[in-house]
């Protein structure tokens, strides 16, 4: 009964729970039936060897005790015991032997009491017991296992007959081992590009079963992980180069190479069963193997299938390939007979534009050729462009309609020449296709398809996988026909290139084949012999109608002209290339008082030395072969002097290849130019009286001041003190005065001559800041002055530029606040120089600022408003430069622009 009990309870430790609560039960009734307190039992694990606690009422439950701790006492040997709290127990050990006839004597596990049994009998039939079992049991447990997994086998079976294809194959083989060999980690690497030594790794994460997939390089791989995959299959213990690899502690794995595949098994899963040891073994390896040299197989079949099913799809496809090929013979004879029809009926035209609809009627007709639409662009010599002609192809909006209209009526013809024929010559285009391309410009030059079609005479068949390739070049021919599959081929005669015409099977999506090249190549020669046929036959016929209305037409044209001539309002005077008059229309006599009988032949310097000039200018527009215009000239006429426009224009021959002379255009301006001196007139007394006011204003009040403390003067003779003072303020305004004078003689007075030198501006700007610098220390002002570098060169004249600066400056001090800022800035431009003044005070409002540089202007209770002006004068007018006022949030500012010196000379010189 004993004996079952702990047969139970030793099965239950190896197949559901190695702490099991039956082992703490039977140690107990093992104590009390061998007659001692304490008891247990350990199991001899050969791999580690140490022995493993499995049943006990007083040492822990699969605690190890070291084989060298217990060596090779028996009989109830007295030992200390160390536990994992590192205290120790002492117990009798009693080893566990079993016997067999193949293997001897061999060590299965030990008993250990904490007193000496007192019933030895039951005790030495408990070690025999015990001895047989803890022999037996583990290796049926481990049968059984072994026995289980190999009937696992058939969900491998399954799958290998069920996968369809490598990919599907392997995930599964990956998910079914895995499970079978009990791995928490399964993977395969692939040899992929054995030149680049890359690899592809699929990895299975057992519990999930879920597949991962990454790249390797061998370089990534260190030398002790690629040592493992070399040699046979086999078995590794803590291989540190796997846990690198896998990026996880591995205690163990299999590894089995085959063909280009490494399958790696790692790490044992762990369960709640005792189990002897818990890394792999040669069981698993063999497994391992078999189930991948069947994975192989099946890999194989299914490599096997996908070949046959390619070779079986092959057969099928020469089959059909066969069959198309007789049916498309079949079609080309058809082709040729309808090229044969379609250039005997353009042969039979003399209109080229019949012909271009013969041609167009065939390609489009489903009797003949059979294209969807066909869009005709003639070439335009004179442009030296493509112009869109004809579109012929159903309406958008009835294509079946248009279709089967077309097709009946070409059946009704026996002839089909006849009927190409009638078609060509009673056929209106005004369909909307054409609408779409009537005369619009088509450049071909540059055109990667256009251009091959014109100027290389090649018939060029677009598909999409072209079309992709051309990109944007073709997207106006692409855009127009809203397809990629067509067809350009040109219109070839002797000589030239009449135009092109495009196929395309914009509703059927037919392809255009190699094949049909040839075909359109025969018919694009004829069409081009035909077009030259055609046309040599209307230029004859026109040049016959021409003939006969040359002469009428010449002889209206002449008089024509002759009466546009003699009526113009301008005065017209034609002279050949020696200076003769051969024209003198109306006006001419009438402005000249000489009648054109008396002019015609002479030279135009013989009406007056005005008209030498005019001679000379128009000896002068033949050799520049440019127009020549005069405004305002002035040419005595009776004893009068008026005033004309006069245009010189180079006279042509009809080709513009030959200069036959000059055509003199004159307009009488007079009054244009008397009402202009006049306005000129009143403006300038205007201003003048504006100017003496403004001066009558500011000189009254220095002559006011001045009589009155001429008058103190008088008074105070006697007193030295108080004439010494009047004098001063008498000298002040007498000097105030001078300088209102001199600011209006400076701007009213003409332009100079200047002297231009090299100078340094940031040095003018110290001088000038020098000069002023009591005024910005009386109002406590900050001056801060910023350059581009400590020397900026400019080319003006030094004095005048210093006024401006100094008027600039003046300005800003005056109108900043005490304790205000004032900021000067000299910047280097690409091709100028800047000077900026400004100062902190209230923004000049914009209706103001616009009338700052006006003469006289100013917003101050004393001055000429002259100051502005003049610096515009100096900056713009002298030195070919720019100033103008920008207002800030917070003050104002006033910017010169000066061009750079070497642009500045030039404009000087």
């Amino acid at each position: 009964m004993i004996g079952k009990k702990i047969c139970y309870a030793l099965i239950e430790i190896f197949e559901k729970d190695k702490y099991s609560p039956k082992a703490e039960n039977v140690a107990n009734l093992l104590a009390e039936f061998v007659g001692v307190e304490k008891l247990s039992v350990a199991f001899y694990e050969k791999s580690r060897d140490v022995y493993r606690i499995l049943v006990s009422n007083f040492l822990p439950l699969q605690s190890k005790i070291p084989v060298s701790d217990i060596g090779d006492r028996n009989s109830l040997s007295k030992l200390p015991i160390k536990l994992k709290d590192s205290t120790t127990v002492e117990a009798h050990v009693e080893q566990l032997i079993h016997s067999t006839a193949e293997t001897g004597d061999e060590k299965v596990g030990i008993i250990l009491t904490n007193d000496v049994p007192k019933k030895m009998t039951n005790f030495a039939e408990v070690v025999d017991f015990l001895a047989f079992a803890l022999w037996f049991i583990p290796s049926y447990e481990k049968s059984k296992s072994y026995l289980s997994k190999y009937r696992s086998l058939w969900m491998l079976t399954s799958l290998f007959e069920s996968a369809k294809s490598q990919e599907e194959l392997l995930e599964g083989f990956l998910k079914v081992i895995s499970e079978i060999i009990e791995s928490e980690i399964t993977a395969v690497l692939s040899l992929t590009k054995e030149a680049n030594e890359e690899f592809d790794m699929m990895i299975c994460d057992c519990p999930n079963s879920q597949i991962l997939r990454k790249k390797l390089n061998r370089s990534e791989l260190s030398t002790e992980t690629l040592r493992y995959f070399k040699g046979m299959e086999k078995i590794v213990y803590k291989p540190d180069g796997l846990s690198e690899l896998f990026a996880t502690k591995i205690l163990s794995a299999l590894i089995v190479p085959v063909e280009n595949y490494w399958f790696v098994f790692a790490n044992k899963r762990n369960t709640n069963i005792y189990l002897q040891t818990k890394s792999f073994d040669s069981m698993d390896l063999d497994l391992a193997r078999d189930s991948v040299k069947r994975f192989l197989l099946a890999k194989g079949r299914i490599e096997f299938e996908k070949r046959l099913e390619e070779e079986v799809a092959k057969l099928r496809e020469l089959q059909k390939l066969h069959e198309t090929l007789i049916e498309d013979q079949k079609e080309q004879i058809r082709k040729m007979n309808a090229v044969h029809y379609i250039s005997q009926a353009m042969r039979s035209m003399y209109s080229v534009k019949n012909v271009y609809k013969t041609l167009l009627l065939g390609l489009t007709s489903g009797r003949l050729l059979g294209y969807n639409r066909a869009l005709l662009l003639t070439y335009d010599e004179q442009r030296d462009v493509l112009i869109g002609k004809i579109w012929l192809g159903p309406d958008t909006e009835n294509v079946e309609e248009d279709w089967k209209k077309a097709n009946l009526r070409a059946m009704r013809y026996a002839d089909v020449v006849q009927y190409l024929r009638e078609e060509a010559m009673t056929l209106e285009i005004n369909n909307r296709l054409t609408q779409q391309i009537e005369n619009k410009i088509f450049p071909y030059k540059a055109h990667p398809i256009l251009e091959k079609c014109v100027l290389r005479k090649k018939i060029f068949v677009a598909n999409e996988r072209i079309i992709n390739t051309l990109g944007l070049e073709v997207a106006d021919l692409v855009n127009l026909l809203g397809v990629k599959e067509f067809a350009v081929l040109p219109l070839v005669g002797r000589e030239g290139v009449f135009g092109v015409v495009i196929v395309d099977n914009y509703y059927t999506k037919k392809p255009i084949k190699e094949s049909d090249v040839d075909i359109l190549k025969i018919l694009s020669d004829s069409a081009g012999l035909a077009i030259e046929t055609a046309q040599s036959y209307e230029e004859l016929r026109n040049k016959t109608l021409s003939l006969e209305r040359q002469k009428s037409l010449i002889e209206y044209l002449r008089e024509f002209s002759e009466s546009i001539l003699q009526n113009m309002s301008s005065a017209i005077i034609v002279i050949d290339k020696e200076g003769k008059v051969t024209e003198w229309n109306k006006k001419a006599e009438v402005y000249f008082n000489r009648p054109k009988e008396q002019m015609t032949g002479v030279e135009l310097r013989a009406l007056g030395p005005e008209f030498e000039d005019i001679e000379e200018m128009a000896f002068q527009a033949m050799r520049i072969k440019e127009e020549i215009t005069l405004s305002n000239y002035l040419i005595q006429v009776g004893g009068r002097e008026r005033y004309y426009d006069v245009k010189i224009t180079p006279f042509w021959d009809a080709d513009k290849l030959m200069l036959r002379g000059v055509i003199i255009t004159l307009d009488d301006v007079t009054e244009r130019v008397n009402l202009e001196k006049e306005r000129k007139k009143q403006e300038k007394l205007a201003a003048l009286g504006e100017m003496a006011a403004r001066v009558a204003h500011e000189l009254r009040n220095p002559v006011s001041v001045l009589g009155g403390f001429i008058k103190r003067l008088e008074k105070n003779a006697d007193n030295p003190e108080a004439r010494e003072r009047y004098i001063n303020i008498i000298k002040d305004e007498i000097l105030r005065l001078e300088n209102i004078v001199n600011e209006i003689l400076d701007f009213s007075r003409e332009p100079r001559s200047l002297e231009f030198t090299y100078f340094n501006i940031n040095k003018l700007i110290n001088d000038v800041y020098i000069l002023l610098e009591e005024k910005i220390r009386e109002k406590n002002i900050l001056f801060n002055f910023e350059t581009d570098a400590e020397e900026i060169t400019v080319y003006a004249e030094y004095s005048r530029m210093k006024q401006v600066i100094i008027n600039l400056l003046q300005n800003a001090i005056e109108a900043t606040p005490k304790d205000g800022k004032i900021l000067v800035e000299t910047r280097i431009k690409l091709d100028k120089i800047i000077v900026s003044i400004w100062n902190e005070g209230t923004p000049i409002d914009k209706e103001t600022a616009e009338k700052l540089f006006t003469p006289f202007f100013t917003t101050k209770v004393h001055g000429t408003g002259l100051g502005l002006a003049i610096c515009k004068k100096i900056v713009e007018d002298e030195h070919k430069g720019k100033i103008y006022h920008e207002s800030t949030e917070d003050g104002n500012k006033f910017v010169v622009e000066l061009p750079k010196p070497e642009m500045q000379s030039s404009n000087v010189e």
